[in-house]
């Protein structure tokens, strides 16, 4: 890490470009454009000098920290096996400039979460500046207008500010994202920025050498299993301009929500997630304590209960609970983040297992025999990942002294099994936990990742408006609606590389790129890049391989 440090800058860099104010006026920080950029540390600043440039976006629910790991794996990679000076930057969409990051950064520049927990839960100030609390959907309205428009607009107007050039813009530039990155990426290459189909120098396609896409597909759509959203908010289908204008103004007068839902991540959790992670950077081995000092704040207790239930009886009694259990703060995260622990597909990464104490599978939501059925694995499989789950189960020697158990420890990926030996087993060899195949991330990238830097890895005010955009703009009435998706075929035909995990939200075989056994959805951005003794990274090279070819080409 010190190496690619050394090796590698990060830093967080803003245009000027004016956010909608159809329905309300945003913050003034909302008119900014922000995006990190990395770079290789020395030589010449001026991206048009660099060999290629990567530009990426979050996936659903993702700030741009979530891209940390393998954007300067990316850079770093690229400068010392290749000789090749690249530059990845990845945009921050517009509602994550709403958070007020304030206690966050002065926890990380100073070490000590406590700052973040005063500021965040107790109503204490720092620096003269006091929380003015987590942002609800009716003191936001100006983001019924933070859609599609504004994303792929903010990204053409990073790369063409930065690299004035058309010429070397298709040559050098790369667009592509994570998981809804995907899709976004490739609106992006059929937008239509003037609108005017008959002029085509502004069309994205004309703006970018190729696509890159990280456990998604390069489809103008979300892959949900065919799930679309105005049937999941229980409306009718979008059939028309009449049907898709119904819907926004809907949101625009707060009948429908301007924030996504999404059960269990809400702003208070994903601020303390950081929190979590940070803990368990600065102090990985030391017993956490964290969450006995939080005050009771429903939000959260809701979602503690989603993540740390055995059955669903236990989800409702409520006993024991999270807090009943001796964790490691670096086991704490874990339990967050690993495949193993964290039910929801989207948001799981394979970091290693539990160690220390008894662990028993996970019935909660469904029993595993249940949960095994092909058929709710169709149902569900995009949303819950339910396989192979587990939780911790000794809380204490009785109901009446829990909080006296074990202290559960974090085994590292690259601690458990090996080539020989590949199995993590219960100590009666009875129960295979993991796998050596299975465990790629260490959890320790995945900690900084999370809390690293000026900004976040998760949005904390994702919009329904953008998913709903999403839907309309492959519909024949979409530039109606002022979607200009107009070059529909021109994702397919630019030069493209895919991954896709196979233990992810949606597995497939892409035509240009791989389907990698063993990863989950977040282990495309994080997978270890420096542990030959381990499993190869399966991402880095072959992009760099792809960018370097597609550049030599001169697409």
């Amino acid at each position: 890490m010190e190496d690619v440090d050394a090796a590698v800058v990060m830093t967080m860099e803003r245009i000027y470009s004016p956010a909608p104010r159809d329905n309300g006026t945003p913050p003034e920080e909302c008119d900014y454009l922000h995006y990190l950029r990395f770079r290789p540390r020395a030589g010449a600043s001026d991206p048009t000098l660099a060999d290629a440039v990567l530009v990426l976006s979050p996936g659903g629910q993702g700030g741009a920290n979530s891209l940390e790991y393998i954007s300067r794996q990316l850079v770093y990679v690229a400068l010392t096996r290749y000789g090749k000076r690249i530059e990845v930057w990845v945009v921050d969409r517009r509602p994550n400039n709403l958070e007020d990051l304030t206690g966050l950064n002065a926890a990380e520049e100073a070490r000590d979460v406590r700052l973040a927990l005063d500021y965040y839960f107790d109503g204490k100030p720092l620096d003269g500046r006091s929380f003015a609390g987590f942002l609800r959907d009716e003191d936001v309205s100006y983001l019924s207008e933070f859609g599609l428009r504004l994303a792929v607009e903010d990204m053409y107007t990073l790369i063409t500010t930065m690299i004035p050039d058309p010429e070397v813009r298709r040559r050098k530039v790369f667009v592509g994202g994570h998981s809804l990155g995907g899709p976004i990426a490739a609106f992006f290459a059929g937008w239509d920025f003037d609108g005017n189909p008959a002029t085509v120098e502004d069309a994205g396609y004309m703006n970018c050498a190729g696509l890159v896409g990280l456990d998604t597909r390069l489809e103008p759509s979300v892959p949900d299993q065919g799930v679309n959203i105005t049937t999941f908010i229980g409306l009718p289908e979008l059939t028309d301009e009449g049907a898709y204008h119904q819907v926004v103004d809907r949101i625009r007068r707060g009948e429908l929500a301007r924030i996504l839902p999404v059960p269990g991540n809400y702003p208070e959790f994903m601020a303390l997630l950081e929190m979590i992670a940070m803990e368990a950077a600065f102090h990985p081995q030391e017993e956490s304590v964290i969450l006995d000092r939080l005050p009771f704040v429903p939000n959260l207790d809701n979602t503690f209960k989603l993540l740390h239930s055995r059955t669903i009886d236990q989800y409702f009694v409520h006993i024991p609970s999270i807090r009943d259990f001796r964790y490691t703060n670096e086991a704490l995260l874990g339990i967050m983040v690993d495949d193993n622990f964290q039910l929801i597909n989207m948001f799981q990464v394979s970091c290693g297992f539990l160690t220390g104490g008894a662990v028993v599978p996970r019935d909660f939501p469904l029993p595993q025999d249940l949960a095994k059925l092909p058929w709710i694995q169709v149902l569900l499989g995009s949303y819950l990942g339910l396989r192979g789950l587990f939780i911790a189960n000794d809380a204490g020697p009785d109901c009446c002294h829990l909080g006296q158990g074990p202290l559960y420890r974090w085994a590292n990926f690259d601690e458990i099994g090996n080539d020989a030996d590949p199995a993590f087993q219960d100590t009666a060899g009875e129960v295979t936990y993991t796998t050596a195949e299975e465990e790629v991330s260490d959890i320790r990238d995945v900690a900084r990742f999370l809390y690293y830097g000026p900004t976040n890895a998760v949005e904390w005010y994702f919009t329904l408006r953008l998913m709903l955009d999403i839907e309309a703009g492959v519909k024949e009435f979409a530039p109606l609606c002022g979607l200009p998706y107009l070059h529909r075929e021109a994702a397919r035909f630019l030069p493209r590389i895919e991954f896709s995990a196979q233990n992810g939200p949606f597995p497939y075989q892409p035509e240009n790129g791989k389907l990698i056994p063993g990863y989950n959805h977040l282990d495309v951005c994080t997978a270890a890049a420096d542990r030959p003794s381990r499993r190869a990274n399966e991402v880095i090279d072959p992009i760099l391989v792809f960018v370097g070819e597609t550049v030599e080409k001169g697409f």
